[in-house]
């Protein structure tokens, strides 16, 4: 079997690899991916970001905030998170999208940060919806979140591939005797 879209795009994002061969299942790679949404758990991935000793995001136009986890929590620590995220976002000049605006996934395709042949994360295990514009989404940890925004880089083995093949059969319709083939 050649390539996968997996691995063809994977290749177009990789920083570091196996050099000029094709990639293949179980590969490891270094990817810089070409963008990372965090939503509400932003937060937390600043604590991290903070913690790996970073203090500026290396590539600003990589990360994309979006707040839709908790938005009906008008709390005043719920609203003192959210004021810090956005402070963050306005301080490293990040994409913000605030609570309202719409779910995160939706706000990545909806404003084209993930589009057919990109590579993209988020701090979120819904991110592989992507794939349905054709780009390759997969979720990452908060750690590996933080480390992105500080190196733009992190490190992912290439996925195995499972090949499904559909086969119809034909009919033969009881008025016809032509055949279809679905």
């Amino acid at each position: 079997m050649g390539q996968t879209i997996v691995e063809k795009v994977a290749r177009n994002h990789m920083a570091e690899g196996p050099g000029d061969r094709a990639l293949a299942a179980g590969d490891f790679v270094t990817i810089r991916p070409r963008h990372v949404l965090t939503h509400d758990n932003s937060a937390p991935v600043m604590k991290k970001f903070k913690a790996i000793g970073a203090t500026r995001v290396l590539d600003p136009s990589q990360p994309v905030f979006a707040l839709d986890h908790d938005i009906q929590n008008t709390s005043d620590e719920n609203l003192a998170k959210y004021g810090a995220i956005e402070a963050f976002a306005r301080n490293q000049g990040i994409d913000f999208y605030p609570a309202g605006t719409g779910i995160g996934h939706q706000v990545m395709i909806e404003a084209q940060y993930a589009v057919p042949g990109s590579f993209v994360v988020a701090s979120d295990s819904h991110a592989n919806m992507y794939g349905g514009v054709g780009a390759v989404g997969t979720p990452v940890v908060r750690t590996d979140a933080a480390a992105i925004w500080a190196t733009g880089t992190f490190w992912w083995q290439i996925p195995r591939t499972v090949q499904v093949v559909l086969r119809t059969s034909s009919w033969r319709s009881a008025d016809s005797t032509t055949r279809a083939r679905c």
